[in-house]
């Protein structure tokens, strides 16, 4: 057995410059497998330590900040401690050498990957900690929107760096894309396409995240505008991704920033009220559209309008001061509710579709009982 530690022992004094003997070979390797292991082992301790003293001095007055960064560098961190590992012990058995060469290339790689993994993660953290309460949907918004160009700059400039790592310049990579330029071009053509649409939205700003828009006659609310996509979520709960080429070329009705919304409803009443009774009723149901703090009392209408098939119909037109959807809902049902109230106080009967039936001649009914 010591024969042929001996053995490798030597080989590996010749392998690496540096090195006087066995003895010193065999100090060096127990040194750095040592080093290695207690760094592999214990990676996510000292990521921690680190983790804890950055978010201690760099982000020390906001708790979602250091939360952000926790949550982005830890396992970066960790990764990067157990490349790092790899490199010193080898730096400690082999300080020259063939050897050193592949070692220090995954070194560098792993150093460019952990610092985009870090970026990205970061920029995927909630970026509530630059955006205050007060800040508007249009400032959110458009933060979302440049975080995703952001990545992309990000992978590509990592990817470039670590091709340079390889021998292989950017400006290889650039000529060679600018002579397939036009194929590129006909390839991207779409991508680019949504990438123009989605600054025209961030820009013109028809709308914004949490604004309930219809588009295409369907309604959904705004999720995210990434940079190809614009993603709502329907009324079903079904979520619906539209290119930004669609979205920019289409006509929307942003419901969100509607100032008034309109109550228009047709009540059909039975043929047995007289005039004077109708004439009570709308005057009952202008009175308490008026009573309502939210109506609008410019505009209040409520008339007796037609004659159909099986009902006196009643329009009732007006406003109410209330953008958001859910509580015009809730201001509808109850409005609903009191006119039920009004219409069962003065005994008046709402009608169903029927149909009479009237005959020319009377029937002549026979009475055959004997």
């Amino acid at each position: 057995m010591s024969d042929r530690l001996n053995s490798i022992l030597s080989k590996l004094v010749t392998s690496i410059e540096g090195v006087k003997d066995e003895k010193e070979m065999l100090l060096r390797l127990i040194i750095g497998l040592a080093v290695f292991l207690l760094l592999a082992l214990f990676r996510k301790q000292i990521s921690k330590a680190i983790v804890w003293l950055c978010t201690k001095t760099i982000a020390r007055k906001s708790d979602i900040a250091q939360r952000a960064l926790v949550d982005a560098l830890s396992v970066p961190l960790s990764f990067f401690i157990f490349v790092f590992g790899i490199y010193i012990s080898t730096e400690i058995i082999a300080p020259s050498g063939e050897i050193r060469n592949p070692v220090l290339l995954i070194f560098k790689l792993g150093v460019i990957f952990s610092i985009s993994w870090f970026l990205i993660n970061f920029i995927n953290s909630d970026f509530s900690f630059v955006l205050s309460d007060d800040d508007s949907k249009t400032k959110k918004t458009a933060v979302n929107f440049i975080s995703n160009l952001i990545k992309i700059f990000i992978v590509v400039l990592s990817s470039l760096l670590m091709l340079e790592q390889f021998g292989i310049s950017a400006t290889r990579v650039f000529a060679a894309l600018g002579i397939g330029g036009v194929a590129v071009a006909f390839a991207c053509k779409d991508a680019v396409e949504n990438l123009l649409s989605g600054f025209i939205i961030i820009y013109d700003k028809p709308f914004e995240v949490d604004d309930f828009i219809k588009i295409d006659n369907e309604v959904g609310q705004v999720e995210e505008i990434k940079i190809r996509t614009t993603r709502l979520r329907m009324t079903d709960g079904s979520q619906k991704i539209y290119p930004n080429t669609t979205v920019a070329n289409s006509a929307i009705i942003n419901l969100s920033r509607m100032s008034h919304r309109l109550i228009n409803e047709n009540l059909g009443i039975e043929y047995k009220h007289s005039s004077k009774e109708i004439n009570a009723f709308c005057s009952k149901l202008k009175e308490l559209i008026l009573s309502y703090d939210e109506s609008d009392k410019s505009d209040v209408r409520v008339n007796f309008t037609d004659y159909s098939d099986s009902s006196l119909d009643i329009e009732v037109f007006f406003y109410v001061d209330i953008p958001s959807l859910q509580d015009y809902l809730t201001f509808k049902s109850k409005f609903n509710c009191d006119v039920k109230t009004i219409a069962d106080d003065m005994n008046i009967d709402f009608a169903f579709t029927s149909r009479s039936v009237y005959f020319a001649n009377e029937l002549e009914v026979k009475n055959n009982a004997k």
